[in-house]
Parts: C-alpha cells; structure tokens; sequence
C-alpha cells in the first residue's frame, strides 16, 4: 500500500535509535528523518505496545547491529520500530540460538544473505511453528533482493554463458514467486488468526553494487534491465495476492522508493531538515546507503518502518497510529557508542492525521 496520510513525526531519546517520517504532502512524497539521542540510562519501559510480529526475510530485516564494520553503525526497520513504537518481535537475545535462528529477536528469522530458497527451507518452519502456537499475530514477507543479486554475482563471474542469462533471469523469477506463494500459503494456513504484511521488492539496479557492476558492462547493465522488468512482475504478484486476501496487507516499498528518486534528480534529499545523498554510499548519516554498496541505513530503514507501521494501522487497525511511542521492556541493551549513521538531533514524536491525495 501507498501512504494515503501525511505524518510528521520525530522522536524522543530513545535508547540509541532513530526513526524517520514520511510525510508526503505531494503524490511525489516529501519524506522527513528525525533522530534520537543516544541514552545511557536504562530505566525499565513499559511492556509492548502491539505485537507480537514475526519475520522472513534477508538481510535488511536481520538486525544490523550484529553486522560490523558497516550495517552496525546504523539502525534496521525492526530495532527501530522495536524502541520507539514497543513492538514485540519476541525475547532478545545476544547469545546464539543455532543455525537457523542464532542471536536477536526471537520471531524475527530472517537472515543476512538469504534468497527465497532459504527463506522456505531455514526461517518458515521456524516461524510456522510460532504462529501456530500463538505466539505471532503480524507476519512479515520481505525477500528477492539477493535471488537477483546473486544471479548479478555469477553472471558477473562467467557462471552463466551470456546467452543463458535471460532464460537464468526467468527462472529466478518463477522460483522467487513460488516461494513467495509457499511462504503467504503456509502462514495463513497455519492460524486464522494470524495477518500478513507483505512488502514490494524495490529494484536492485537502484543500488550502488549494480549501478557500479553496470559501469563500462554493457552486459550487466543488459541483464539488470531485465531484472527490472521481472522485479515489476513479482511485484504485481505481491500486489495482487494482497488485494486479494484480508487477512494480508502489502507495503509497497519498491513504490516509495521510486517515488524518492523521482523527486530527486539532483542527487540530494532532505529528510527532517537534514540533506542526505541518495547516491554516494557512506556510513555517515547524510548517506542513503551504507559503505558496504547494498544495504541502506537508518534514514531508509526508518521509511520500511513507518511504511511497515502505517500499512498494518489502516488494514488490520493495529493502532500505532496515533498513540504516542512506548518503550519496550524487552528491549536490547543500550550500545556504549552511537551509529555513526543515526544523527544526534533529539525531538519529540508527534503525528498528523491530514488527509491528502494519493498517487
């Protein structure tokens, strides 16, 4: 789904985080990041607000603060939305669980570098099982970004004969597609109680790894234009099982995401009064992407979160909005030392409820 309200929204300090806004006030979308201060006392919150949600996905949903030297500098969708709003994703932990689950939330199975085949076969047995149980109320479906980028990898390392690349692009596709299928199929099966948030998978030429990979490569630059075209069919498929079902949402982040480039050209977005460069990768704040190319950072994070946050509050009536943020009594140990990529810029959280028009 689209964002079909204005919100406006900062932060207070909350135990090392940030969270963003987005605040569209044209069918363009103006988008506004607010910061927290990093807080040192840990004055026990009270419980979750709402919750809990579990998790499939890849790295982008994987808590960034176990990935050094450059994802833990900033913060992902699921810490932010986890300390600012009180959302449950199960008890925290630093010590490993194991092969699949290992350390963090522990609804929260997604996994850094995994594809949809090891979404099916590592994180929805895992995740399955709790919401059969109960213990999940909101699952999420997050997953394609690396089925492409690895596809990127090894055609990039003559792993696939140039003429087999469009046929390579196809299967990826319809493999990415069944298991997305599989996943929404096995959950909704396994509680009638339980409800899907399942996001659009934004292309990945837009990130600095293709764009750099398509530089002097008419080759790769071919075979990410057709990635583009069968990304926007996978997408259609996540739009359509949506509609289709209310029992499941659909955060249309690959949307948003083309919306902040189409506004803008020039290479430089403001986020909260803040200018912050879309294009050039760094692990300060002012930089969309971190260093590592892929992932973006907190600024970018925090649109999932609000995205993720909005879509459930319209569809299902979660109510995150507009209830002020709550602490969670789960939460993470406060870090010694702020990310680099969340700025120290403390305000208060506060939304808005203006109706405006949609795209």
């Amino acid at each position: 789904m689209r964002l079909s309200r204005p919100l406006r929204l900062s932060c207070e300090a909350l135990e090392d985080r940030m969270v963003m806004s987005y605040g569209g006030a044209s069918a363009v979308a103006q988008l506004h990041a607010v910061t927290a201060h990093a807080v040192k006392t840990t004055t026990p919150p009270p419980g979750p607000f709402i919750g809990p949600v579990g998790t499939l996905g890849d790295s982008y949903t994987d808590e960034y603060r176990f990935y050094s030297p450059d994802r833990s500098h900033a913060h992902n969708w699921v810490e932010i939305l986890h300390n600012t709003r009180g959302v449950a994703f199960g008890h925290f932990t630093t010590q490993s669980r194991s092969e699949p689950r290992d350390q963090g939330f522990a609804y929260n199975w997604a996994r850094s570098d995994a594809i949809s085949n090891d979404m099916i076969a590592n994180q929805l047995p895992g995740l399955t099982a709790q919401v059969a149980q109960g213990k999940v109320k909101y699952a999420w479906i997050f997953i394609g970004g690396n089925d492409y980028l690895h596809l990127l990898a090894a055609a990039q390392a003559g792993a696939i004969p140039p003429a087999n690349l469009p046929a390579a692009v196809q299967s990826t596709t319809a493999q990415l597609e069944t298991n997305f299928l599989t996943a929404v199929n096995t959950l909704l099966a396994a509680n009638p109680n339980v409800k899907l948030a399942v996001s659009t998978l934004p292309d990945i030429s837009t990130t600095p790894a293709a764009q750099q990979a398509a530089q002097g490569n008419p080759l790769a630059a071919a075979l990410l234009h057709g990635i583009s075209l069968a990304t926007a069919n996978y997408n259609a498929l996540i739009s359509t099982i949506a509609n289709s079902n209310p029992r499941i949402v659909e955060v249309d982040l690959a949307g948003t995401t083309a919306q902040i480039a189409a506004a803008n050209p020039s290479g430089t977005a403001t986020f909260g009064g803040q200018k912050i460069d879309p294009i050039t990768p760094g692990d300060d704040y002012h930089h969309f992407f971190l260093a590592d190319n892929i992932h973006v950072g907190t600024v970018g994070q925090g649109i999932i979160s609000e995205l993720f946050a909005q879509a459930i509050d319209q569809k299902f009536g979660a109510q995150l909005f507009p209830p002020p943020p709550k602490k969670s009594s789960a939460s993470p140990p406060v870090s010694s030392t702020t990310r680099t990529n969340s700025p120290d810029l403390p305000l208060r959280l506060k939304t808005q409820t203006t109706q405006t028009p949609g795209p």
